[in-house]
């Protein structure tokens, strides 16, 4: 219907799916039109292509609404569910209807844009909860299941690591939640056993195994030596041990050798701080290894030192954070599609500070996960000049002082931009202080390099790196030896030491990384 190249803003998943085929090929479509609305919106298309696509959805939904209602009804009758979700429906439109009526105070762009915020998350909601549920149901009903048994099925499977999974996508496209709910439970469970726990080390009961068989996960006793005296039903249940292979077992043989190191440092921890807690992967008989929440407690018992050691397995909660490492990208690339198809030369500029900011990182043997966050954070750092009229962005000339002033308001405009995404990376800061000095003169707030993050120290060396090597809309490149001889002349004052220095050594050691 429509020449237009489509951004993902509500990026279709396999959770999304209900398992009902007709249901899925439809939300599916909704999807598709709620991508388009979106791109044309980006686009800046007409009012009446925007207010088409606009009545397209809206047929499109209602047809939708009268093929789901059958076939719920099919199964559920008068049912209260039914009639619960048809009255989900009917509120849908009555609140599409109420933004239309508000045309005489708000512009039709801006009303189309509200509407289509409220359909991302009332369809996000409605497809993951009332729709997976009734679709439970009836697939429940079709295996010969009664129908008040059913519903009694699908409020199980809609609880727990199902119901995580509904926040966690939604809180994603407000603002991404760094920590799920499951995993605030369980600390919270875990840290309320260990207190009680602590106040029980001088009594014998404590290591009553009705008690430590009541916990869920992993719980041991280990003396002074690491080795195991006492363990609940989960060594055997969830790690496959008998009793007897337990029975004085290292610590360390429930993981790798390699891991000995860091274990080591962990006892310490332990012994000298009284408490300490990672995540580290457990080795099962078998040899496999799964993901835990390990803590440690150090305590005296008759005048021995223990140590008590607890594990929660976290193996679907490193799944769920995947799934939305997976749905990040997918927005931070949309965004960038977003801005190439606006500005080519920022899209180009931004992706090649990326790659000098993860050689930099790379050098400075940071962590793999602060890495990930500062290529993301790089590849966008820019994105405050979408509130820049694009015709300062390519123009030709040099830019008169008003002009240059406008440009420098990028930095605080792509914070207020990123202000209300909680990403889990310092993505925010990379935005607004990529721009800051070391001596405090830079903008848009004049922060020292003690009040900048490291991520921005970078992205600000390998963005002045990058300008000034590469031909700008106004001028021919001035070459990487003028790049180096500023960062050099600035070292420590404008700019972090390290981080130069780090740079100087890929381009000495490593240039062909950079491929530039």
């Amino acid at each position: 219907m429509y020449s237009i190249e489509i951004f993902e803003v509500f990026p279709w998943n396999k959770n999304l799916e209900t398992g009902i085929k007709t249901i899925d090929e439809q939300h599916k479509e909704l999807v598709k039109l709620l991508n388009l609305l979106a791109s044309h919106i980006a686009k800046q298309s007409e009012v009446t292509i925007l207010n088409e696509v606009l009545e397209r959805l809206g047929a499109y939904a209602d047809y939708h609404f009268t093929t789901e209602e059958a076939i719920w009804h099919e199964y559920l009758e008068d049912d209260a569910s039914f009639i619960s979700h048809k009255n989900t429906h009917d509120s849908f439109i009555k609140e599409v209807e109420g933004f239309l009526k508000d045309k005489e105070n708000t512009s039709e762009v801006e009303i189309i844009e509200k509407i289509l915020k409220f359909l991302i998350g009332w369809l996000a909601m409605h497809i993951l909860d009332s729709d997976k549920r009734l679709a439970i149901v009836v697939q429940e009903m079709q295996n010969g299941m009664p129908l008040d048994e059913a519903k009694k099925s699908a409020n199980i499977k809609m609880s727990g690591a199902h119901g995580l999974l509904i926040e966690t996508v939604l809180e994603m496209y407000e603002s991404v939640s760094s920590r799920t709910l499951e995993l605030l439970k369980e600390r919270t469970e875990r840290i309320k056993l260990e207190n009680e726990l602590k106040k029980s080390q001088e009594n014998e009961k404590l290591f009553n195994d009705t008690v430590m068989n009541s916990v869920p996960g992993l719980v041991a006793l280990y003396n002074e030596k690491a080795e195991l005296i006492r363990w609940n039903k989960g060594h055997m249940e969830e790690l496959g041990y008998t009793s007897d292979e337990l029975k004085y077992k290292n610590v360390f043989e429930f993981f790798q050798p390699s891991d000995q190191e860091e274990i080591t440092q962990a006892l310490k921890q332990i012994k000298e701080e009284g408490y300490t807690e990672i995540e580290h992967t457990v080795l099962k008989r078998d040899g496999t290894e799964v993901p835990y929440l390990l803590s440690g407690v150090n305590f005296k018992f008759q005048n021995k030192d223990y140590f008590l050691a607890t594990g929660v397995d976290i193996s679907k909660i490193k799944q769920t954070e995947d799934e939305l490492r997976e749905a990040l990208l997918g927005i931070i690339i949309s965004v960038s599609k977003a801005m190439e198809a606006r500005d080519p030369y920022t899209a180009g500029h931004q992706e090649r500070v990326a790659k000098i900011s993860v050689a930099i990182a790379k050098r400075m043997e940071m962590q793999e996960h602060q890495i990930e966050g500062l290529r993301l954070g790089a590849s966008i750092h820019d994105i405050g000049k979408l509130a820049i009229p694009a015709e300062l962005l390519t123009k030709p000339s040099r830019l008169s002082d008003i002009e240059y002033a406008m440009i420098k308001t990028h930095a605080e405009a792509g914070a207020n931009i990123m202000r209300n995404i909680k990403f889990p990376w310092p993505i925010l800061e990379i935005v607004s202080q990529h721009h800051e000095r070391i001596d405090g003169s830079g903008y848009p707030l004049g922060l020292t390099g003690d009040e900048m993050t490291i991520e921005a120290k970078i992205v600000a060396v390998a963005d002045v790196f990058e300008a000034m090597s590469s031909h700008r809309p106004y001028r021919p490149s001035l070459g990487t030896e003028s790049a180096v001889e500023e960062l050099k002349r600035n070292s420590g004052k404008l700019y972090d030491a390290k981080v130069v220095e780090m740079l100087l050594e890929v381009l000495e050691k490593e240039p062909d990384s950079l491929n530039l």
